[in-house]
């Protein structure tokens, strides 16, 4: 029933004043509630009284003046789609009366068998019908706007006939003409990888045995132009009140570019990780050449003037107490150049003594002999919260820098800057030395192995340099 507190604003296209007069009679008998009644006698007139007052509801007579039969109606209903429209009809117009019916019209009274319980049925009849149909097309306009605005491919899958249905994706992602794309689920599985069909089919069959409501999978599929892409499918498995499935509404999602990205990427990691490799095993025969060297040429060396102090003042008497005092000299420095030797190899105990302290260890071991001023700035506490393991590694970074500001740059003095922002350890090492075009130095051996550090840490590298300029290597890791 429609509710009372909605009068109705009715117009009644009708040029005979008699039949007005009466049809306006029996509404007033159906105690429906109205509000305003108006006429128009001509098409015209009522258009214009359409727009005006949009009324809720419309009487058409299909016999007027000005128009006739289904042009009237055609007319009218172009004018007022959203309006539900009531032909008045004599008998002679009767078929003409059904055929408006197919177009739109919501119901057709007889004007010899009106009256007011006819009246008050077709009213409500239309009303309620129009709000159906009028939420009917707003539900497909909306579901056409979320296909065309959707990159997938959409299909609908009846079980029952086997037939298949598909949106404009089929068209725009795999490039088939609409007029070669066929209506079956024969056609679809043959566009399946041949590799694999039978597991795509197969997990559908599984779906729909265990009576599952979802499937997905990722396979691929054969565009019109031969060439196969990934794609991302998913479906809806509709079913019977009997718990039996019946249709699959599901969507295709073109994967490739991600896929290819994805391929990408597995193909950087693991030239990365040979990278990685490559320069550790570089890193040790470097340093396993470093340490021959040094045991060769300064160590052993000490060692062979020991000995041959000590074999000689075995020999000669006289001279025997200072050839010890040279002997035991020797042996003291080779014992102090392996203990240097031993700290740039064994890592220093981070938890016990702290970065900072053992950054500044490392700075007084290479300041002793050599005439490179260095100082450190790191005030902030933060930095001692890091793990060991990163500790070590900004440990390692900063021992390999300084041999390559010791080796290469010529600096007389070098600055190390440690401090956290937003969960990162930023570390910042400056020199004053002849600096180099970034364009055109090629990575030696210590510059990889600090990238390769960095990287393993998915962290950022930086280095800021030019002839005369001295350099600037700036690390960001996350916390």
């Amino acid at each position: 029933m429609l509710p009372a507190s909605h009068p109705l604003n009715i117009l009644v296209i009708e040029d005979n004043e008699t039949d007005f007069v009466l049809f306006c009679e029996y509404l007033k008998l159906s105690r429906l509630p109205t509000n305003s009644i108006f006429r128009a006698e001509r098409l015209g007139e009522a258009l214009c009284l359409v727009h005006e007052h949009q009324p809720d509801l419309i009487f058409l007579d299909l016999s007027l003046p000005d128009s006739d039969g289904i042009n009237s109606f055609e007319r009218l209903n172009a004018e007022a789609r959203h309006i539900p429209i009531i032909v008045l009809s004599g008998l002679l117009d009767k078929q003409v009366a059904l055929h408006t019916i197919s177009l739109g019209a919501q119901d057709y009274l007889m004007k010899d068998e009106l009256d007011e319980k006819v009246l008050t049925k077709s009213i409500q009849y239309s009303i309620e019908r129009k709000k159906i149909l009028q939420k009917v097309v707003e539900n497909f306009e909306r579901y056409n706007t979320l296909i065309k605005a959707t990159s997938d491919t959409i299909w609908d899958w009846d079980l029952r006939t086997n037939d298949v249905l598909w949106n404009e994706g089929i068209s725009s992602i795999f490039g088939f003409a609409p007029t070669n794309v066929q209506n079956t689920i024969e056609w679809h599985h043959q566009h399946i990888h041949p590799e694999d069909r039978e597991r795509i089919l197969q997990t559908i069959d599984e779906c729909m045995r265990e009576g599952r409501d979802h499937w997905q999978e990722e396979y691929r599929y054969k565009s019109a132009n031969g060439v196969y892409k990934f794609v991302y499918d998913r479906g809806y498995i509709l079913k019977t009140e009997h718990n039996k499935p019946y249709r699959i509404l599901g969507a295709m999602m073109d994967i490739t570019e991600r896929k290819k990205m994805q391929e990408e990427l597995m193909r950087n990691q693991i030239e990365t990780q040979k990278l990685i490799t490559q320069v550790t095993i570089q890193t040790q025969e470097q340093e396993r050449r470093e340490i021959g060297r040094e045991l060769h040429d300064n160590i052993n060396q000490i060692l062979a003037t020991a000995k041959l102090c000590v074999d000689m003042a075995l020999n000669e008497e006289d001279h025997r107490k200072e050839l010890l005092s040279k002997g035991y000299d020797n042996i003291s420095k080779a014992i102090n150049e392996i203990r240097i030797l031993s700290k740039t190899l064994v890592p220093p105990s981070l938890g016990d003594i702290g970065l900072k302290e053992a950054l500044l260890e490392l700075i007084e071991n290479i300041t002793i002999s050599n005439e490179l001023k260095i100082r450190i700035k790191a005030t902030d506490h933060h930095i001692e919260d890091m793990s060991n393991n990163k500790k070590l590694i900004m440990y390692r970074i900063v021992q390999e820098q300084l041999n390559n500001i010791l080796k290469h740059s010529g600096a007389t003095e070098a600055l190390i800057e440690l401090k956290t922002m937003r969960n990162w350890l930023h570390l910042n090492i400056k020199d004053n030395g002849v600096g180099f075009d970034t364009r055109k130095k090629n990575r030696g051996i210590g510059l990889n192995n600090i990238i390769s550090r960095v990287e393993m840490q998915n962290g950022k590298m930086e280095i800021i340099s030019a002839p005369g300029k001295g350099c600037v290597l700036k690390i960001e890791i996350p916390g």
